[in-house]
């Protein structure tokens, strides 16, 4: 580990005493295993805490639904209805199986995808542009609003950017290594593959990472990058067409709901990715810096085009007769943001670095100087002419250089926290208390009770899956008007009976659910089942809870 730290010049000893290498402290934070340890540290904690607090929304509770059948009727449900999610339902049929299905036993993948990622984009970062530059892109992919919002999500969104970080970090490897490359591409394949399995739109990255290639393109590695990218994604592809076709097949009834992107939407939906206005703007502002800087320019060229290419194939493909363009589906694109955002604050800190110490870098030849990142700048060269600093000045330039870069980053993190306690809020998911509701209905729940949720044109809201989701194990409520339930219908949704009369059995009580706080507990049923009700049940009492109605009914008085 030591060996590829910066040390400083060896320290006078006793005689006869070998003289050791000191090490500097600082170096350690960008040092292996610090250089991952922290960012992989800080997304962790950020993305644990309170991940519990928020209750689970609609896509959430399709994942519990989903992963909680039996694998045979899992199969069933995902030839009819969101193939393109059965590896990560899989996944989730077996870790709930070991750990259970909480709220935070539900989130806890996502928290631990997104603390794999943020090392990866640490280690990704420090290939291109050096060890505070990873160190930096690193932190602040961990304090990235939406990062920590889909670390606190029961969905696949945060194990595709760990897959895509992955793939980014293998590619790497694989255009650097100059001995066997064979495994880097085998690992680039297989983590591309994982990614599109857990989210087809992931794949998109291929647009990035074949521009990544072909930037590093020379005539003396060519035929070593090129046809080792080529097989790659070829298998990866092939791999993934049984989930395209599927996908297809399903497409008009799963995201018909996203609308076509216009041009200008390339630009306005950068917040909505990010999760915030403040952070665009900080991560744009410090990746322009890494674009314009000298020592950084060639390798920002690469990580722009990751970043860039995937989002226009989406946007591409999206004015189609299906769209993908949603922000939580362009997630997988924010590491590369972070890498350049990262090289950028690395470069402003050894620019300030270089002006406080006095050096001047002129167009001559002379010896080659490294920048603020630790990496050799090619244009920039210190002549025999040039200003040398005093040891007051680079005192003060180290001191600057230690500095300026933590209170970057503290700045970026002050932007942030507002939106990070946010995420935080009972309802940061979901407006609508279905805990609290099931609460209620808990409270007075008596063998026998049934229960009346709303349908029809609220049934993408899910909620009879969610308050049965947050209802203890032991209340069991029939569903009035259900013909056949969603498991046996291989679907999220239950057919309902076409004659609700007919479906009224002998419950003595029945609970009626209501979007919003309508006076009229039979607002979100059809008028036959409204009257199919009035007919037998009598209101006893209303209550509410955070935008859901939930009303007593019971019969013969």
């Amino acid at each position: 580990m030591f060996r590829r730290l910066r040390l400083s010049p060896d320290v006078p000893t006793a005689a006869g005493a070998p003289s050791l290498p000191r090490i500097r402290p600082a170096a350690l934070l960008w040092a292996p295993p610090g250089l991952w340890f922290w960012p992989a540290l800080l997304a962790c904690v950020l993305g644990g805490y309170h991940v519990g607090r928020p209750e689970l929304w609609r896509d959430e509770i399709a994942t519990w639904s989903a992963a909680t059948r039996s694998p045979g009727e899992l199969l069933d449900m995902l030839h009819n209805v969101d193939a393109v999610s059965g590896a990560y339902y899989f996944t989730m049929h077996y870790w709930i199986a070991l750990f259970g299905d909480s709220p935070v036993s539900l989130r806890a993948p996502s928290v631990l995808a997104v603390t794999g990622a943020a090392a990866l984009v640490a280690l990704s970062t420090k290939k291109l542009f050096g060890g505070p530059a990873g160190l930096s892109a690193g932190l602040l992919f961990a304090m990235v609003p939406a990062v920590s919002r889909y670390a606190q999500e029961a969905r696949s969104y945060a194990l595709v950017v760990l897959a895509v970080t992955a793939a980014t970090w293998f590619l790497l490897r694989a255009l650097e290594e100059s001995g066997r490359v064979w495994p880097w591409w085998c690992g680039y394949a297989v983590c591309v593959l994982l990614a599109g399995a857990f989210h087809l739109v992931a794949v998109a990255i291929l647009a990035g990472h074949a521009g990544t290639v072909a930037v590093r393109l020379r005539r003396r590695t060519w035929k070593r990058a090129l046809p080792g990218y080529c097989l790659a994604a070829t298998a990866a592809a092939a791999g993934l067409l049984p989930i395209v076709l599927a996908g297809q097949r399903q497409a008009s009834r799963q995201i018909s709901w996203i609308l076509t992107p216009k041009p200008i939407d390339l630009v306005h939906s950068l917040p909505s990715i990010f999760g915030t206005e403040d952070i665009e703007r900080a991560l744009l502002a410090a990746a322009v810096v890494a674009c314009l800087h000298r020592a950084t320019r060639a390798a920002s060229l690469q990580v722009v085009l990751l970043a860039v290419l995937p989002l226009l194939a989406v946007w591409f493909l999206s004015q189609g007769s299906s769209s993908y363009w949603t922000e939580r589906y362009l997630l997988f694109t924010v590491p590369a943001w972070t890498m350049l955002a990262g090289a950028g604050i690395a470069a402003l800190a050894g620019s300030a670095v270089r002006m406080q110490a006095g050096e001047r870098v002129p167009d001559g030849k002379g010896e080659q100087v490294p920048d603020g990142n630790g990496v050799p700048d090619g244009n920039g060269v210190r002549a025999s002419g040039g200003v040398r600093a005093s040891g007051g000045v680079r005192l003060a330039g180290t001191l600057l250089r230690r500095a300026l870069c933590p209170a970057l980053l503290i700045a970026v993190g002050v932007v942030v926290l507002p939106s990070q306690s946010s995420l935080r809020a009972v309802t940061a998911h979901d407006p609508r208390d279905l805990k609290g509701t099931a609460a209620l209905l808990a409270a007075d729940y008596r063998p026998g009770d049934a229960i009346v949720p709303p349908r029809g044109g609220a049934s993408y809201l899910m909620l009879d899956l969610g308050v049965r989701y947050y209802l203890p194990r032991s209340d069991r409520l029939r569903d009035v008007f259900v013909q056949t339930d969603a498991v046996r219908l291989n679907d999220f949704f239950a057919l309902e009976c076409p004659v609700p009369a007919d479906c009224l059995g002998s419950d003595p009580r029945v609970w009626v659910v209501a979007v919003g706080e309508s006076p009229d507990p039979y607002a979100d049923l059809s008028p036959a089942q409204a009257e199919a009700l009035k007919s037998r049940y009598t209101p006893v009492r209303t209550s509410h809870a955070g935008g859901l109605t939930l009303t007593l009914l019971a019969r013969g008085q």
